[in-house]
């Protein structure tokens, strides 16, 4: 699906969304896997999910062409940091993004406080060619996509 198609999926009267970015291949894992949360809070936030994640909000995907470009900016190939995918979160405004639950285990050798379960991930962008793909396990893919524009639609 085209990064732009995403856009039509978005309903921010009843969902927050958010981002993390990572590298090549990695979305796929936090699809399969969750994304681990460290819980190191430097930046002084009130919900640890914010040590890992940022709001994505509606000002960034107003248009096509302002998603586009702020999905470029982000882009990175450098050899201090990799940023060619982004992963796509999702939570009903009820729950005020309080969507990381206790973990307490290491993974190579960091200890992560928390995580944040798959059925809160969307799908992941690859920043490469603009392409998204869904999350098939994705909790609230059902009332994204009942409506009338997205029946027979396929990642």
């Amino acid at each position: 699906m085209n990064v732009t198609d995403l856009l039509k999926l978005l309903n921010y009267e009843e969902y927050d969304y958010f981002y993390h970015e990572t590298g090549t291949g990695v979305g796929e894992q936090i699809i399969e896997e969750g994304l681990l949360v460290d819980g190191n809070n430097i930046i002084g936030t009130n919900n640890i999910a914010f040590t890992t994640i940022a709001c994505l909000t509606p000002d960034l995907t107003e248009t096509p062409e302002k998603f586009v470009s702020f999905l470029q900016n982000e882009k990175s190939d450098s050899a201090i940091r990799e940023v060619t995918e982004m992963v796509i979160l999702s939570s009903p405004k009820e729950i005020e993004g309080k969507i990381v639950r206790p973990y307490g285990n290491y993974h190579d050798g960091t200890q992560y406080e928390g995580i944040i379960d798959s059925n809160f991930v969307m799908g992941v962008i690859n920043l490469n060619n603009l392409t998204f793909r869904m999350n098939e396990e994705f909790e609230y893919a059902d009332d994204l996509l009942a409506g009338d524009d997205y029946k027979g639609w396929h990642n």
